[in-house]
């Protein structure tokens, strides 16, 4: 009992308060947002449909109807391969997510439950994790504002809600550079593996590592790069013996947006860009370019050019996925969901005016709030 006094006498209660303000805004944003759309917006009267649910509702054990909250779009591919595994149309989604869900299901007896205790569980832990690491650039209350901008960004707040694959994906990557710069190394490593999995362009993490551990002669620590490598040889034989093409995930994708998914909209920003410059000033905002997206795009590019003068190995990092997201992986209408989950750019994001904070927090919420429902009822956000 002394010690444990003892313990709780040297904590630094202050700086558990920074950690425990933005963990607080994120769950209230989650509470009051499920709270009231169960509540006051699912009755006869509203005239309210909630897509997800309609298609999906057979799958729901009886008594967990509230989980429909939770999942929007292509969610319910995350926990049906978990149930189901594998099969033609489902290989684009990388396994990093469905492992962790079929092993949460089969403790709680509930795989919808599971996604949803590994989604909030990643998505908490991302919101310390970032902070711990943006105290490695900027001081505590610069962090602190840095983590609530970056969490409460209507894109970061609706992804890390419902059961989709980001919150694995942003806890990984920054866990793997955290731990980088504390010299945990196979932490690191593990991280950046699992990070590989669950997003294919998540294997960039390891460019600056490696680098960096040439760059400072450390040769013996190139041994923990095999081991992201190995979780990609894993998927890829996977998908080899079970479809017989390795590349399957990339395959099926591409021969998806080939017959027409997305409203014909499969291009890259750079390709869409080509093909309405060769058909004249005309098709400007007519052939699903939204100007807005050029907008977002050159916001993102500017923060990923001042990312230079805070961590040239982050740099590294950022340029290579941006470049990825905009030229090869995504199609340009989901290009500002994916970029918002570059989390070097979120590092660029310094203020110390609390007013600032609190003006985007007023802005961001209810957008958040907004793109929740539209996600849960028009069955997909762009």
């Amino acid at each position: 009992m002394f010690q444990f006094r003892t313990y709780l006498a040297g904590v630094d209660w202050k700086r558990v308060q920074l950690f425990c303000c933005p963990l607080a805004v994120v769950i209230a944003i989650r509470v009051v947002g499920a709270f009231w759309f169960y509540h006051f917006m699912i009755t006869p009267s509203s005239g309210v449909r909630f897509a997800w649910l309609d298609v999906n509702r057979r799958l729901l054990p009886a008594g967990s109807n509230w989980l429909f909250l939770f999942n929007g779009g292509d969610s319910f591919q995350f926990s049906s391969i978990a149930m189901f595994g594998y099969a033609y149309g489902r290989y684009p989604f990388l396994p990093g997510y469905p492992i962790l869900i079929r092993f949460a299901g089969l403790f709680v007896g509930n795989y919808w439950f599971g996604a949803f205790l590994v989604t909030q569980v990643f998505a908490l832990g991302s919101i310390v994790m970032f902070q711990l690491l943006a105290e490695q650039y900027m001081q505590p209350s610069e962090a602190l504002f840095a983590t609530l901008l970056m969490a409460t960004f209507p894109y970061i707040s609706v992804f890390t809600t419902l059961g989709y694959s980001e919150a694995m994906f942003l806890f990984t990557t920054i866990g793997a550079w955290y731990f980088y710069k504390k010299d945990r190394f196979l932490i690191s490593a593990v991280l950046a593996g699992i990070a590989s999995v669950t997003r294919i362009y998540g294997v960039a993490i390891a460019l600056p590592i490696l680098i960096d551990i040439v760059k400072s002669g450390r040769y013996r620590k190139l041994v923990t790069l095999l081991i992201p490598l190995a979780f990609i040889c894993s998927w890829l034989l996977y998908c080899y013996l079970s479809s017989g093409d390795p590349l399957a995930s990339w395959t099926e994708e591409h021969a998806v947006y080939a017959v027409g998914g997305a409203g014909g909209a499969n291009f890259g920003l750079g390709q869409t860009v080509w093909a309405q410059l060769s058909g004249g000033p005309g098709t400007w905002g007519t052939g699903g370019l939204d100007p807005a997206v050029l907008v977002a795009f050159v916001l993102f590019a500017f923060l990923t050019v001042r990312i230079w003068e805070i961590d040239r190995l982050l740099w590294v990092y950022t340029a290579v996925v941006f470049g990825s997201l905009t030229f090869v992986v995504v199609s340009h209408i989901t290009l500002l969901r994916y970029m918002a989950f570059i989390f070097p750019i979120w590092l660029t994001v310094k203020t110390r005016k609390p007013v600032v904070v609190v003006v985007c927090l007023a802005f961001f919420i209810p957008i958040s709030l907004l793109l929740w429902l539209y996600a849960i009822t028009v069955f997909f956000v762009a």
